[in-house]
């Protein structure tokens, strides 16, 4: 499905045909069109990414895990917390963009240390989160 013909075209029908270098050029065009490179800076774009991130978590706040399952399957909510994750993703676009960040190799070079951090073999051995290794991505 095009999305310009389309005001709603699903994720699935778009995330298999759109590309990462795609959707950069996009949030490039939209901050260049606005002289918003000014602002967009390391600190303040970090800044940004964090700050959705919170909005995001704001929906779910008070929820136990059932009640946001729930949530999600309400059309409204689902829109209202995609949006907050487009911004977070817009956000990361715009400070790869500004900060010259290859985003596919960062993130297959994260996967392969965290593959290494983490072997499938121990990881199916844990039982509940409380019995992983400290060190591997628990705190304390």
């Amino acid at each position: 499905m095009n999305p310009e013909t389309s005001p709603h075209p699903s994720p699935q029908e778009l995330d298999p045909v759109t590309t990462l270098g795609e959707l950069r050029e996009a949030v490039a065009r939209f901050v260049e069109a606005r002289n918003w490179q000014r602002y967009h800076t390391s600190k303040n774009l970090a800044m940004s990414i964090a700050i959705e991130a919170a909005e995001i978590m704001e929906h779910f706040q008070w929820c136990t895990i059932e009640e946001g399952q729930a949530m999600m399957a309400d059309p409204a909510a689902r829109a209202q917390v995609a949006d907050e994750l487009a911004d977070v993703f817009i956000y990361g676009l715009s400070f790869a963009n500004q900060a010259g960040i290859d985003i596919a190799q960062a993130i297959l070079a994260k996967l392969a240390r965290n593959e290494q951090r983490f072997p499938v073999e121990e990881v199916l051995q844990w039982k509940t989160g409380d019995d992983r290794p400290k060190g591997k991505g628990v705190k304390g």
